[in-house]
């Protein structure tokens, strides 16, 4: 019985939703508040009766929908352009989240509430709705526009964030520990799952699907990656963070492949089925007699939230050097609430902290919010239009040179090789230490599940860190090279310091003080006693006897990195089949290569090396910190690190590989 019911449930919600689409469609209306009208018509709260039996199911399909959103979302934002935003989309968020907490925090206080309740709600105005703003930018046709990517670079901070505040709040719930430490653990704990998360999705992902790509079956490819995007999902809650979170990322992974677009287009209508069926779940939840019943606050944190969101928003992306016009759009598109804040609002009525009163209130400044939101972004350029007319003209002039003068000092940082290479060295070492820190985890859990062989579980883990303790000591040594031969300039104390003695001396007490680190840990499951006297006997013996072998794992690692780090920072994917003239199918005619920092190629142009006069094949695109170089000139300078897509049968590939790789 309860099958029938899921499937008459569903039968139910996919007809009311057609029939209100095609009601939005007549009347020009973004498709997502027929979605929404369809929810309230056919919910629990709208007489006679319920049509919808069995609730639970159709929020679990509802949720299904979000991890497909977000997945596309990750398949169109990838990750060069989320670097790209970077800036832009951080001061916005900054000030957003913190003007927001404030905001709603205030507002509550007005009202009369208590202050956990006013922390909370603050804490919901602060959190957009992702799903809501992908289903109308793509109904809009607005995904491709400059604007819309500082939108959805603050959505992917914002859902980061998300995860923070829910730690603070729970714990704040719980009353375990300080909310100061609590956010400091939960930003830890979400910064390294995201750098593990990529380091070994680029690693892994792009390979496999390059490999079933050519089986040529486009089914095959898109099941796998289905199958990824849930695997993504479950791995991410596991872990205690959204489930929109791993699927987001492992979108972006996947963008890194040549076969995105083909994935993309065959999730399209997977992706539009069970979003619909999110948006009516979300339509269920609205209780038309509470609107009444809360009518004043209701209204009041609609019209505060609306006005504040918009001014935070607008106000931290102009200051990011943005524009006023695009910082404006920016703002208007994120004025609304959504899943995260239903989550935070469940949190509070859960845990007994919050009155009974919010969650109502969330869900009803949500539904509003949710109608409002499709309008406000379809009319952006009118309300902007407006907008600019307003503004006096000397402020306005005012306002135009700020502008010019924050985006020319980014872009002159942006150039600055001196940042470019702070910038690499800060990323690998970040990597370094993510994985170090698994290496230390997986012991402690192995340690915790045997009963005998813990000596052998950090035995390995020891063997395992010894590249990695090489590796974080010469890039800690790298950076701090680059501060004191930067103050040398300035200061003449520093130009007395014996560069090679510094670099030597600070490379053995680095590497020493990991190992300590290690030792210490290892102590507290194994106890202080010969075992881990053994352990650090054991690890100086193999860091002297197998100093080449420690060292070729190291470069080793280097090699992946550079890899990894360029299927990151360039665009490949999307654009080198356009490049070349052919569709998707002739994938297997296109290969990319990453160029390292001692390839024979770096620093030579394309007609100096003869790659197609000597292999056969031919570069058709390079790819730059980026930056496309389409279609290059013989005259290209090739420069470490780029990417290059280069076209030809698989014997010329290999070739042009060994021309350009020397291997």
């Amino acid at each position: 019985m309860t099958e029938t019911y899921l499937l008459q449930d569903l039968a139910i919600v996919v007809a009311v939703a057609g029939v209100m689409t095609l009601l939005c469609h007549r009347l020009r209306q973004p498709v997502v508040l027929g979605y929404i009208l369809a929810g309230l018509v056919i919910g629990p709260y709208s007489p006679p009766f319920s049509f919808v039996k069995d609730l639970h199911s159709i929020r679990t399909l509802a949720e299904l929908g979000l991890v497909f959103l977000m997945f596309t979302l990750g398949l169109e934002f990838n990750l060069p352009k989320l670097r790209k935003v970077g800036f832009s989309a951080g001061l916005a968020a900054l000030f957003e989240l913190a003007g927001m907490m404030v905001i709603g925090t205030l507002l509550g206080r007005s009202f009369g509430w208590n202050a956990r309740d006013s922390l909370f709600l603050g804490a919901i105005l602060s959190i957009a709705s992702t799903t809501l703003i992908v289903k109308v930018f793509t109904d809009l046709k607005m995904m491709r526009e400059d604007f819309a990517q500082v939108v959805f670079g603050i959505l992917v901070l914002e859902d980061i964030a998300a995860v923070v505040i829910l730690s603070v709040l729970s714990g704040l719930a719980s009353a375990e520990s300080s909310g100061a430490a609590v956010a400091l653990g939960a930003l830890l704990k979400v910064s390294f799952f995201v750098i593990l998360f990529l380091v070994a999705g680029l690693f892994l992902v792009p390979r496999s699907l390059e490999a079933v790509g050519r089986l040529h079956s486009r089914e095959m490819t898109g099941i796998c990656a289905l199958g990824l995007c849930l695997s993504a999902a479950v791995v991410a809650h596991h872990f205690g963070f959204s489930v929109a979170l791993g699927a987001f990322l492992m979108g972006a992974v996947i963008a890194a492949s040549s076969q995105a677009p083909g994935i993309e287009e065959w999730i399209h209508p997977v992706r539009d089925m069970f979003s619909a069926i999110f948006f009516v779940a979300v339509g269920m939840m609205i209780e038309p007699r509470m609107l009444w019943t809360h009518k004043g606050p209701i209204l009041g944190i609609t019209a505060v939230f609306l006005a504040g969101k918009i001014l935070m928003v607008s106000l931290g992306s102009f200051l990011a050097g943005r524009g006023l016009k695009d910082s404006f759009k920016t703002g208007v598109s994120l004025a609304q609430i959504g899943e995260f804040s239903f989550v935070i609002a469940s949190l509070g009525a859960a845990s007994k902290v919050t009155s009974d009163f919010l969650y109502p209130i969330t869900v009803a400044v949500s539904s509003i919010t949710a109608f409002t939101a499709p309008h406000l972004i379809r009319n952006s350029d009118r309300l902007v239009g407006g907008l600019m007319r307003a503004i006096p003209a000397p402020v306005h002039s005012l306002l135009e040179a700020y502008e010019k003068k924050v985006k020319g000092s980014r872009d002159g940082h942006a150039r600055s090789s001196a940042r470019v290479i702070f910038v690499k060295y800060v990323s690998r070492l970040l990597v370094y230490v993510a994985l170090w820190v698994s290496v230390v985890l997986a012991a402690q859990v192995s340690c915790r599940a045997l009963f005998s062989g813990q000596v052998i579980a950090w035995a390995l883990a020891g063997a395992a860190s010894l590249p990695l303790f090489t590796a974080i000591s010469r890039y800690v040594n790298h950076l701090l090279l680059i501060l004191i031969t930067g103050a040398m300039a300035s200061y003449k104390f520093f130009r007395r310091i014996k560069i090679h003695l510094l670099y030597n001396t600070l490379e053995v007490m680095v590497f020493a003080l990991l190992g300590s680190i290690f030792l210490a840990l290892a102590a507290s499951q194994l106890g202080a006693g010969l075992e881990v006297a053994g352990l650090a006997a054991g690890m100086l013996l193999a860091g002297f006897v197998l100093k080449r072998r420690v060292t070729a794992v190291k470069e080793r690692m280097e090699v992946i990195l550079d890899e990894i780090f360029g299927l990151a920072s360039s665009e490949p994917a999307h654009q080198s089949s356009v490049l070349a003239g052919q569709k998707v199918v002739t994938s297997d005619l296109r290969e990319q290569i990453a160029l390292r920092e001692d390839s024979p190629a770096a620093g030579r142009s394309i007609r100096d090396l003869g790659v197609r006069q000597r292999s056969g094949a031919t570069v058709v695109a390079v790819y730059r910190e980026g930056n496309l170089i389409a279609n290059p000139e013989p005259d290209t300078v090739l420069e470490a690190f780029d990417i290059l897509v280069i076209w030809g049968s698989a014997p010329d590939r290999v070739k042009a590989k060994a021309l350009l790789l020397g291997s």
